[in-house]
């Protein structure tokens, strides 16, 4: 039976264990499942996110009226994704206030590409709004976009080589 732990704007939902590998002695065993992106409106969300970034919808349910659960990852990589919900109402007593404020202020995720240059004009060519252009820096290549909402995203990869 799927398992959920709510933290304050985070929401995890247990719904398979991914492939484990050995822990460290003493290590917590604590496993990244998803993280929560708040957005404004489910469809609009996942097709943004299927047609623009090409990510694919591992889970889309709907429980009840208003409730629906909703996870997308990037494609080949199933396990780890990102959760698209709804700010609600505030009616459900796990969750103590509507998160309307939060729409485009709450993430800031780190995608790994070998390849940002050609990442960023792929994803450029689709719409996708770039905050900056792939730029070279002390930890590898970089590029930042937002989604349609505002939410921030980095893109890095190793250094480009000169010529």
């Amino acid at each position: 039976m799927p398992r959920t732990i709510l933290l304050p704007g985070l929401a995890l939902i247990m719904l398979a264990a991914p492939p484990r590998l050995p822990a460290q002695t003493g290590a917590p065993d604590l496993r990244l499942r998803s993280v929560t992106v708040i957005v404004r409106d489910y469809d609009e969300a996942r097709k943004w996110y299927t047609e623009k970034l090409g990510f694919e919808v591992e889970i889309d349910r709907t429980f009840a009226p208003g409730q629906r659960f909703l996870r997308v990852h990037p494609p080949g990589q199933p396990g780890l994704g990102i959760v698209l919900e709804t700010p609600g109402d505030g009616a459900d007593p796990a969750m103590p206030r509507a998160y309307q404020d939060r729409i485009g202020k709450e993430v800031s995720w780190v995608f790994e590409s070998e390849d940002v240059a050609k990442t960023y004009e792929l994803l450029k060519g689709r719409g996708v709004e770039f905050t900056q252009a792939p730029k070279q820096r002390p930890w590898g290549t970089e590029a930042l976009f937002r989604d349609l909402y505002g939410n921030a995203f980095v893109i890095i990869g190793p250094s480009r080589k000169s010529p």
